[in-house]
């Protein structure tokens, strides 16, 4: 019985590693398992030497190619890394936090946000009494502030919390929701995109999300000058999507995170901290990354790392460290 679910985990994973590199996402099967390949590529790492042990020849070579596909993914996130801990340049810190619409802890929320201490935090699915409170009660901490809250529907609702001057700001909604700011940071002008495409586990999901990164690559491709990319992307690594954003862009937590980087559902303590909101996914830990920040090569990543505090949305905020070169 063992062997025979061996042989299938094997075959039916590399069936799907082969058809990803043939077809891709055009086949929305494609998509919707690379949504969660990490998770179908991570019991390799078990079964692979539990077949050596059972010296079945066949079975070791179905079960190889799920291994060796996620050691080219992920290695390198438990490896050292030659990450500067001070880069020459202006510091800059940023937060990427989705508010989840339907919380109404504002305290906790504003708590993480704080504690967090970023200089620049972007924020999605911005509801009108989360705005409220944060124009309030954040306003020493963050004295410019650029919020488009969506009063009925928080889901496409967008923010931005700035230490530096924000000079221009622009909200858009493709299919969901899109926000451009620029900021003076030490005298450098920053285009920074607030991004929120839609969640893919819907009709047409797939073809909207791209829709929505193609758009933001177009106009961060037209940028003269630096770029910082961040937001809840709706997309795995191992997404098409996400092949297109990091084949221009600097992906920061694989710079200089550490370990998977999972950011979602965030609905329990993270590793021993954090508040929870009871929900449908409450015994379910963070198993995906959505959250991302991406920056050309103006920048260069100090540090990255998952905010151990969820503030009660069931996302956790992704934190990062960047220099920005003159």
């Amino acid at each position: 019985m063992a062997l025979a679910l061996l042989n299938a985990y094997g075959a039916s994973v590399t069936i799907f590693l082969v058809a990803r590199v043939l077809v891709g996402e055009r086949w929305q099967i494609i998509a919707l398992f690379n949504s969660g390949a990490h998770l179908l590529l991570l019991p390799s790492i078990l079964l692979l030497p539990l077949a050596v042990l059972l010296r079945r020849g066949a079975t070791i070579a179905l079960v190889t190619p799920p291994l060796v596909a996620f050691l080219l993914s992920y290695a390198v996130m438990f490896m050292p890394r030659n990450v500067p801990t001070v880069a020459a340049g202006e510091p800059l810190a940023v937060l990427t936090y989705n508010l989840k619409s339907q919380a109404d802890d504002l305290d906790a929320a504003l708590d993480t946000i704080l504690d967090a201490d970023a200089d620049v935090v972007a924020l999605q699915e911005l509801s009108q009494p989360m705005a409220d409170a944060l124009a309030t009660a954040l306003a020493d901490a963050y004295p410019y502030q650029a919020h488009h809250a969506m009063p009925g529907n928080p889901i496409p609702g967008q923010g931005l919390l700035s230490r530096y001057p924000i000079v221009t700001d622009a909200y858009w909604r493709v299919n969901l929701a899109m926000q451009r700011v620029t900021l003076d940071v030490a005298g450098t002008t920053v285009a920074l995109y607030n991004a929120h495409p839609p969640q893919p586990i819907s009709q047409n999901g797939f073809a909207m999300r791209a829709e929505d990164i193609s758009d933001l690559l177009a106009r961060a491709g037209r940028e003269t000058g630096p770029v910082i990319l961040m937001g809840d992307f709706n997309m795995s690594d191992q997404s098409e999507d996400y092949g297109r954003l990091s084949g221009v862009y600097q992906d920061a937590y694989h710079a200089a995170g550490w370990g998977m980087g999972f950011t979602f559902p965030a609905t329990v303590p993270y590793f021993g901290s954090g508040r929870y909101a009871p929900s449908f996914f409450s015994l379910v830990p963070p198993l995906i990354r959505l959250d991302y920040v991406f920056h050309d090569s103006a920048f260069t990543t100090v540090d990255a790392q998952v905010w151990p505090e969820s503030g009660g949305s069931d996302h956790l905020p992704l934190y990062v460290e960047l220099a920005l070169h003159g």
